[in-house]
This record gives C-alpha cells, sequence and structure tokens, in this order.
C-alpha cells in the first residue's frame, strides 16, 4: 500500500490555497488575474519532440544516444524533462525561482508527479538538488526542495531534504560556459548514506541545462550507496 500523503505537502497546500484566496493570485505565465496557472498558458505547454537521446532526454535527430551521452554515459540512469523552456512555462519558472512566489511549487511539482506516474520509473525517495548555504540564506527557500517535496506529496512518495548538501558555495551556473558548468560543480555534493544506500532515487531541479549539476549530484548519491537515479525537471532549452 501507498503511504499517505506527507504531512508538509497537505500543509503547504492548504495554506497556499488559503493565500489565494485572501490575495487571488495572476498567472505566471501570463499575468491575468484568477488563477496561478491559467488554461490558455496550460495550453502551450507541449511534450519535447521525439525521438529523445534514451540517457539526457535531449531531441535526437534519430532514435539512438545522443553523441555526447554515446560517448560519456551519464551516471544517472535517465533525465526527462516536462517540456521545453520557453514561453508562459520560462516565465512560472523564473517566478518561482526569483521572485518568491512559492506557491508555484505547488502547481509545477504535481505536474511532475502526473509526468514521473507516466514515465512508470522506480523510485524509493525523492530528492531536490540542494543550494548552498548561502545561496538559500540569500533566497529564503529552495525552489528545488518545493518541487520535489510536492512532487512526493502528490505521489505519494518519501521526499529527503538531507539527503544531499552542497560542501562549497559555487559560481551560478547561469553564463558560464558548458565546460565551464561541469567543473563549477565537480565534487560539489555529498550524500548521506543512511538515505541514500540501496535505494532507487528520483533527483529533481527546476530546469536541465547541461546536466552537470544533476550528474554532480547523481555521483554523490551513487558514491553513498543509492542503487539508481534518476533526473526529473520542469524544463530544458531546445535548439
Amino acid at each position: 500500500m501507498s503511504p499517505g500523503p506527507d504531512f508538509r505537502y497537505l500543509a503547504r497546500k492548504w495554506a497556499w490555497t488559503g493565500l489565494d484566496l485572501l490575495y487571488p493570485p495572476r498567472c505566471a505565465g501570463c499575468g491575468r488575474p484568477g488563477a496561478r496557472w491559467c488554461t490558455e498558458c496550460q495550453a502551450t505547454i507541449h511534450p519535447l519532440p521525439i525521438p529523445l537521446c534514451s540517457r539526457c532526454g535531449g531531441p535526437v535527430s534519430e532514435p539512438e544516444d545522443c553523441p555526447r551521452c554515446a560517448r560519456q554515459p551519464l551516471s544517472l540512469v535517465a533525465v526527462r524533462s516536462l517540456a521545453p523552456f520557453e514561453g508562459p512555462l520560462r516565465n512560472a519558472i523564473h517566478r518561482l525561482k526569483y521572485y518568491r512566489d512559492q506557491p508555484l511549487a505547488q502547481t509545477l511539482g504535481e505536474a511532475l508527479a502526473e509526468y514521473w506516474q507516466r514515465l512508470n520509473w522506480p523510485a524509493a525517495l525523492v530528492i531536490g538538488v540542494p543550494l548552498s548555504r548561502e545561496r538559500l540564506a540569500e533566497r529564503g527557500y529552495n525552489q528545488a526542495d518545493l518541487l520535489a517535496e510536492m512532487l512526493a506529496g502528490a505521489a505519494r512518495l518519501p521526499a529527503a531534504r538531507d539527503g544531499l548538501r552542497r560542501l562549497r558555495h559555487t559560481l551560478s551556473q547561469v553564463g558560464l560556459s558548458e565546460p565551464e558548468r561541469w567543473e563549477n560543480v565537480r565534487d560539489a555534493f555529498e550524500a548521506r548514506v543512511e538515505r541514500a544506500a540501496g535505494r532507487r532515487i528520483l533527483l529533481v531541479d527546476d530546469v536541465f541545462t547541461t546536466g552537470a549539476t544533476l550528474e554532480a549530484c547523481a555521483q554523490a548519491l551513487l558514491l553513498a550507496g543509492a542503487t539508481e537515479v534518476y533526473g526529473l525537471t520542469i524544463a530544458r532549452p531546445v535548439r
């Protein structure tokens, strides 16, 4: 039998619903009043074009792994993203990440839970990509933790905020080249053995760009004894 919804998930859901009643929201995608995420913006969300690389989940011309994953496969079993990082969805992610619109984590996290169920991936624990202490103090919350918590609550999976920690404050990945991104997060994470050992982990973040951060987290989890690590994000840029 699946466990019941996590109390934190239900508490946040009730609190955010009450907040919406007190302060009617505007759509995070287009700004229209009346809903956090309107039906018109939802209609703009389309899946990534197939075929996809079986590892990193990026679009490919033929149903085979992309050249990078064929040359050097990720430690992650697979990564998938809900939709392209563009339009209203891009606006919504920016509002969640930079403008303290935390209730959006429920909307996006529940969408991720539904997508995970369609993927039919195994998972025993959900973990969000951690922020450094400095970044967490600056922002006040970790959007990946919120997404992981909402996904886990909707999917009736356990989540662990303390499953991973960032060992050092790294530069923002925004604006770095691909090699710089990989070097920036190399050996930057540590996983708790008591959380990871013997488990299949679902790792959650907001955006997949090069995969460097997810891969560094996956390597830490595998080193701590995780059997498999899957990556799931809301969006990814598509060229």
